[in-house]
């Protein structure tokens, strides 16, 4: 019985890491991250766990004397170097969201991991006596102290546990998603991180055939986003509002959600709202009908749940293995267990492809069934990276993500939404409707700038980045087609932002509500505008940070193209106003 339990308690501690405790930390840190709940995600662990719970355990128990101590003390030091792993040394390797990672940059981290788990790992092989000896007590005792972590933290967020699951889980959106009005269409399309001098190029390439496909549209390539990153950028262009990092981020989204957005006002107006969109940006939101994308995408509730479970196993082991296993893991974002175990459809597990399904989805299901006003909000993912197409829209690995490859994957995904706007012509609501096509925030990637592009003196700001990619990434994509608009593809120089979008809208229909902005077909093109963008750096965990660690506003009077116009105005810290 002593071998038992000294065999068990080690092996249920490493266990209990990497199935319970691990995809805890995980979820309730990006719970708008997954569409399964946490009791599903834990319940298709249960078989491996308790598999690996037994191997181990049993592999203790035939083993005797010395082999026998020698084990266990291994065992229970890898738990142990798992667990100050996942929760003391957690690198901070950027937002994982298809960008590769600079393994070759802070090279430090492999070396102190790798001497942590070489140290401690032969520690344990030249005392195992002694460590074999503390080994039960010490597991019971560690699992302890994770049990209480786990029992006050789920205190704090106990939705973390409820155990139905997510709406979005399902397979198909509503039918509704795909219907469309006979009577007033209005349509906002995002293609998220689309940087609008990608767009122009593009244009530039095949002018005659983007002109007559884009007919009635305007392009703005003045136009501004407010923020680099999605989740304040959404937020200003429903609203008007920007975030200053004055009040808790997901507080202000909340408020946001619940007020004055064009969501709000539309469905209040009579309007049927539809919204295909990520759940942060719905929650406390007025609609009609709503659906999230799920990875994969038509793959069923099954599929789905296994996709879940194999993201979130990928994740841990990512976060719990030291620097040098993690690129291993990672593979470019190829995750290790999602190409060992991913569905049927192996390209339908990245997420330009489910978009991508759901888009061609979109396009073969489209009806005319509803007869009062209806408002469409699509927010699709296939311009951000990774990069995954090449020339021939097909899917390709190691992609790297050059200026030109992400050109590449931009006109793919264009190309689509063209096939969009032809399947509106054929159904005879495409000259009736307003059609927004816009992205969120811009890639980053460097914009060419007239009078230099130094961001100013070093004391105006910490930011590494060069003024040319800050201002990338507020080069967001405003193309704009308003009702009965006809002609070919035209542009406009006229200094514009994106939240003046709930403005535009409210200038055609003539909503009840007044947004902050004005109608960008108001604003001369001649006219020198002054607007702001808010800069910051963006990591993983800001997405559950309560304020961002530092926000620069830059004033823009004049063109975005000119360095001349950017000036730092002001630096925002948490809870405090400014610099």
């Amino acid at each position: 019985m002593k071998k038992v339990v000294t065999s068990l308690g080690p092996s249920f501690f490493f266990v209990f890491n990497i199935f319970v405790f691990g995809p805890y930390i995980i979820y309730q840190g990006n719970t708008d991250e997954f569409v399964a709940s946490l009791p599903s995600i834990l319940g298709s662990f249960l078989w491996p766990a308790l598999l690996l719970l037994l191997v181990l355990s049993l592999i203790g128990l035939l083993l005797s004397g010395k082999t026998h101590q020698l084990y266990i003390s291994i065992v229970f030091m890898i738990g142990v170097l798992i667990w100050l792993q996942g929760n003391f040394l957690v690198w901070k390797y950027g937002l994982l969201n298809g960008q590769a990672i600079d393994w070759s940059r802070n090279a430090w981290r492999g070396w102190a991991d790798g001497t942590l788990w070489v140290g401690l790992l032969i520690l344990a092989c030249l005392f195992f006596r002694k460590v074999h000896k503390i080994s039960t007590v010490a597991s019971i005792g560690l699992t302890g102290v994770v049990l209480v972590s786990l029992f006050f933290t789920s205190l704090q967020k106990p939705e973390i546990w409820t155990p139905q699951e997510k709406s979005a889980l399902s397979a198909l959106p509503p039918e509704e998603i795909f219907e469309f009005s006979s009577q007033q269409n209005i349509i906002q399309f995002i293609l998220d991180g689309f940087q609008s001098d990608i767009f122009e190029e593009i244009m530039a390439e095949d002018f005659d055939r983007y002109s007559t496909s884009l007919q009635g549209f305007t392009f703005f390539r003045e136009a501004m986003g407010s923020f680099p990153t999605t989740y304040m950028a959404v937020p200003a262009f429903l609203s008007g509002r920007t975030y200053k990092n004055h009040v808790p981020m997901r507080r202000f989204v909340n408020d946001v959600n619940r007020g004055k957005t064009i969501f709000n006002v539309l469905y209040d107006s009579g309007y049927e709202t539809d919204l295909v969109c990520d759940g942060l940006f719905r929650k406390g939101a007025r609609y009609s009908n709503y659906c999230r994308i799920v990875i994969p995408y038509g793959g069923g509730k099954e599929e789905n749940l296994k996709s879940e479970s194999t993201l979130m196993i990928d994740l841990v082991l990512f976060r719990h293995a030291p620097h040098f296993l993690k690129k291993f893991i990672h593979h470019d974002e190829r995750w290790l267990f999602q190409r060992l175990f991913s569905t049927k459809n192996k390209k339908l597990n990245i997420r330009y492809f489910s978009h991508q399904a759901f888009l061609d989805d979109l396009i073969e299901h489209l009806s005319v069934k509803r007869n009062i006003p209806v408002y469409k909000y699509f927010h699709l993912m296939t311009t951000h990276f990774p990069i995954v197409v090449n020339k021939d829209c097909e899917y390709a690995e190691n992609m790297p993500a050059t200026a030109e490859n992400t050109k590449v994957q931009a006109k793919c995904c264009l190309d689509n939404f063209i096939r969009f706007l032809d399947e509106l012509k054929k159904k005879g609501i495409y000259d009736s409707s307003l059609i927004i096509l816009q992205a969120d925030h811009g890639h980053g990637q460097e914009i060419k700038m007239t009078n230099g592009d130094s961001p100013g003196d070093k004391e105006e700001s910490i930011n590494v980045r060069k003024l040319s990619e800050i201002a990338g990434s507020a080069l967001a994509l405003m193309a704009i087609k308003p009702p009965q608009s006809k002609g070919n593809l035209q542009t406009s120089r006229a200094q514009v932002s994106l939240t003046d979008i709930p403005a535009t809208i409210s200038y055609f229909f003539n909503l009840n509500e007044k947004f902050d902005g004005r109608s960008v077909f108001e604003v001369d093109p001649d006219e020198v505008r002054e607007r702001r963008f808010y800069f910051h750096e963006w990591q993983h965990e800001h997405w559950q940070s309560t304020y961002l660690p530092r926000l620069d506003e830059f004033v823009i009077n004049g063109s975005v193209f000119d360095r001349n116009s950017w000036r730092l105005s002001s630096t925002y810290y948490p809870r405090r106003r400014s610099k």
